[in-house]
């Protein structure tokens, strides 16, 4: 995460990315926050848009606070923020949401001492704190959470990430408690900072296994003094070390016995053939095989990608797929990662974002494991120049049948304007995310024009995304540090007709991590929209196990196809469009909900 400022260059950074170069389109930054070199960090006037979100965490029932145990002893893991994840504890169809905090590492923790909040949806999209009985209320130091149904039994149990101890596996007991049980199911880890993890069944076995990221070997007693300079005075004062200070650990990969414990496979499966600075993660099917591949966002060192080559082996191949490092060769501030399918093209994309003064990364799958960088011809990356990233994620915002992207933004040291390598024209420590709407193929920065949400400053982390009242459209959270999480309610006028399918895997695993969904549009001939059930991506989150679609118009899905981890491949005809649908492997499709419609236009 460490960037001399003063190596801050003209927004065309990627001007030699493909014929045409990086030119912005006219047009194409509407409604951004501010110019990239103007020092004013003043919100431009709103133009129109179909994407619109209204800030609600509190008024739904989200009273929380994150607390990074921030201390005179500037520990390196004090920046990285905590985590956030939208899942279905209940079976009930609504998602509910666990949020992780953090502690004091050194001295007294605050009086009552931070912990980890569990919330439970009422069904209507609030939220009510049941946290006590529950055994999720940790006040530890949690950074990363994911969540898939490590045994089979229909609940979603939840895997956290821990600095400077062991990791909690917290078995779901059906009855809204849960019990850590990392220990007896081998999955404890090692002392280092952990990151982010992600759940997928990776030998085909029916079964779920775990990948868990490992950064650096920053512990308690492993805290490297670092300086830096005053300009006012030139007094050495103590700083956050730069991740460069750190050796990499390495990642561990885990498989699932199938008997509630998990083996050590890093060395077996090939995965502990390459090393980095392990944050973001995420699994997917990118050579639609029918396996998951896996990326890893990397800081400071080259970002890597798996090939699944069956049987739980994989094989590094970032390099010569073409993401691994800029496009200049340079090693980025690798942070959050995210698939999906932003040409709707059947192949899988892939975001990545990174520091300030580094665009974040676009990625078009060209397939056979080649990928183009698109970061300049697409828009996405003058906005993004002047922000330091972290989770983000594609999703339908508007449910017109194409993905949109969030970003969000936030920067690590709070008085950053008093050190003298600051050369100013960035943006600043409190800072806006980045709202995308994807418009006849590129995507427009919309600013302002995204909602009040969008104009909201603060040094955000992790992002979860969940249809959380069931209205058709999703909504996501923000995690931001020791500060309160937005909960970005989706009030978008007059959007789209919808589907939303969960998906319970029998000889695939419980959860339907891996299966693909793919729906055919009449409208368009040779259009998909291909949707994944994936554990992980963003940065240290995840979000609800639920596949969306936008369908714009369409009132009926005239085919939907289900390709299961076990290889079987199911297609349901004329589905009504505005339902909830539940598919089961082998035993069909079913309504979870009555047909609702496109939800009525607000002017909120």
């Amino acid at each position: 995460m460490d960037r001399s400022l003063s190596l801050i260059a003209p927004p065309c950074l990627l001007a030699a990315l493909l014929a045409g170069g990086c030119r912005v389109q006219e047009g194409q930054n509407r409604g951004h926050h501010a110019s990239l070199t103007g020092a004013s960090e003043a919100a431009v006037p709103a133009t129109s848009s179909s994407i619109r979100f209204v800030e609600e965490a509190r008024a739904r029932g989200i009273d929380f606070v994150q607390f990074n145990g921030r201390s005179e002893e500037k520990f390196f893991v004090e920046v990285l923020g905590s985590g956030a994840i939208f899942f279905d504890a209940d079976g009930d169809g609504d998602p509910d949401l666990y949020l992780l905090n953090q502690t004091a590492i050194v001295g007294k923790a605050p009086d009552p001492p931070p912990h980890s909040v569990f919330y439970v949806n009422d069904g209507t999209g609030h939220f009510i704190d049941a946290t006590g009985r529950s055994g999720l209320g940790d006040a530890g130091y949690q950074l990363g959470v994911c969540g898939a149904d490590i045994d089979n039994d229909g609940d979603i149990d939840l895997y956290v990430t821990r600095f400077d101890g062991a990791n909690a596996l917290y078995r779901n007991n059906g009855d809204l408690t849960f019990t850590d049980i990392a220990e007896q199911a081998g999955v404890a880890g090692i002392v280092a900072t952990d990151s982010s993890c992600a759940f997928a069944d990776v030998d085909g076995d029916g079964f779920v296994d775990l990948y868990v990221a490992n950064y650096v070997d920053h512990t308690r007693e492993h805290n490297i003094p670092c300086y830096r300079r005053l300009k006012a005075t030139g007094e050495r004062v103590r700083e956050y070390c730069t991740p460069r200070h750190y050796n990499p650990v390495r990642d561990i990969l885990y498989r699932n016995r199938g008997d509630g414990t998990f083996e050590d496979i890093t060395e077996a499966s090939g995965i502990s053939s390459a090393l980095g600075r392990s944050l973001g993660v995420a699994f997917a099917d990118v050579d639609n095989d029918g396996d998951q591949d896996l990326y890893v966002a990397c800081d400071r060192t080259a970002s890597l990608f798996y090939e699944n080559l069956g049987g739980g082996k994989f094989r590094e191949a970032a390099s010569r797929s073409g993401v691994a490092l800029s496009q200049d060769g340079v090693e980025e501030a690798g942070m959050g990662v995210a698939w999906g399918d932003y040409d709707n093209d059947g192949w899988l994309d892939l975001v990545k974002t990174n520091y300030e003064a580094e665009m974040n990364n676009l990625y078009r799958n060209l397939g056979g494991l080649r990928f183009a960088e698109m970061t300049g011809p697409l828009g996405t990356g003058e906005p993004s120049f002047k922000y330091l990233a972290w989770g983000t994620g594609f999703f339908d915002a508007d449910n017109d049948g194409d993905l949109d992207l969030f970003v969000a933004n936030g920067h690590l040291r709070k008085d950053l304007d008093l050190y003298e390598n600051n050369k100013g024209g960035l943006a600043g420590y409190e800072q806006y995310n980045l709202m995308f709407e994807q418009v006849d193929g590129k995507f427009i920065s919309l600013g302002e024009a995204a909602g009040p949400a969008l104009v909201i400053r603060k040094v955000s982390r992790g992002v979860a995304w969940a249809d959380i009242d069931g209205d058709g459209d999703l909504d996501f959270i923000i995690t931001n540090l020791h500060e309160r999480p937005d909960l970005c309610v989706n009030v978008s006028p007059s959007p789209g007709h919808w589907l939303e399918v969960k998906c319970a895997g029998t000889k695939s695993n419980r959860s339907g991590i891996g299966a693909r969904l793919t729906v055919e549009s009449p409208q368009v001939p040779g259009r998909k929209l291909v949707r994944e059930i994936n554990s992980g991506q963003s940065y240290l989150s995840q979000s609800d196990l639920t596949a969306h679609f936008g369908l714009g118009s369409m009132t009926t899905v005239p085919r939907l196809t289900v390709r299961w981890p076990s290889g079987l491949v199911e297609s349901f005809e004329n589905l009504p469009a505005d339902r909830i649908m539940m598919a089961t492997e082998g035993r069909g499709i079913r309504p979870l909900s009555p047909e609702r419609g496109p939800r009525a236009s607000t002017s909120r």
